[in-house]
């Protein structure tokens, strides 16, 4: 008798599975949108930068700002003596940051990798959320026991690295001159 119960029971349960009605969720377009992108950008085609500038890597990948770092650190030896950095430079960067929409316009957010990491968060920044930054990045150039802030540079790369030297890097910043402009091009804080 058991057995007879439980098959009735099975194709009871079989057969309640088998009406139920699925019903199409229609997703408001903005997110479908979303989603063709997702799709398409899994295809192993498109880079991990087209990707980043899409908004659509998840988790952040280092090596964007290390590579660019590597490139920019490349064109000259390591300065930290004031005094060598090109006067062109000199003047844009007093422009740079006092001036927000100097600044805004002499950022390439097209060519752009830039990333606040707090301890907590990692904000990757765009032209959407860029915040005006006013540190006077010159300033702060020097070696001494604590820290070792360095730059190099060519006719058209300007790379800054600021380190404490117990913790490590806080800061990147990298500058690109395109037609006879500087333009922002690298934005590394590591506020943790």
């Amino acid at each position: 008798m058991r057995i007879p119960k439980l098959i009735l029971l099975y194709f009871i349960i079989f057969s309640c599975k088998e009406n139920k009605v699925k019903t199409k969720v229609e997703l408001p377009v903005e997110i479908q949108k979303t989603e063709v992108i997702d799709a398409e950008s899994d295809s192993d085609s498109d880079s991990i930068y087209e990707r980043y500038k899409l908004g659509q890597v998840e988790t952040y990948d280092w090596n964007l700002i290390s590579d660019r770092a590597v490139k920019y650190g490349s064109v000259s030896k390591q300065f930290s003596d004031k005094d060598s950095i090109p006067k062109d430079f000199l003047e844009f960067s007093k422009k740079f940051i006092s001036n927000v929409s100097f600044q805004e316009k002499h950022i390439d957010f097209d060519n752009l990798i830039a990333v606040d990491n707090g301890c907590d968060e990692t904000f990757v920044m765009s032209k959407k959320n860029w915040v005006f930054d006013n540190w006077d990045f010159i300033n702060f150039i020097r070696i001494d026991d604590e820290v070792e802030n360095t730059f190099n540079f060519s006719d058209s790369i300007f790379y800054c690295e600021y380190v404490i030297k117990e913790v490590g890097t806080f800061r990147i910043l990298g500058f690109e001159k395109k037609d006879d402009e500087w333009y922002l091009t690298l934005y590394h804080v590591n506020d943790c």
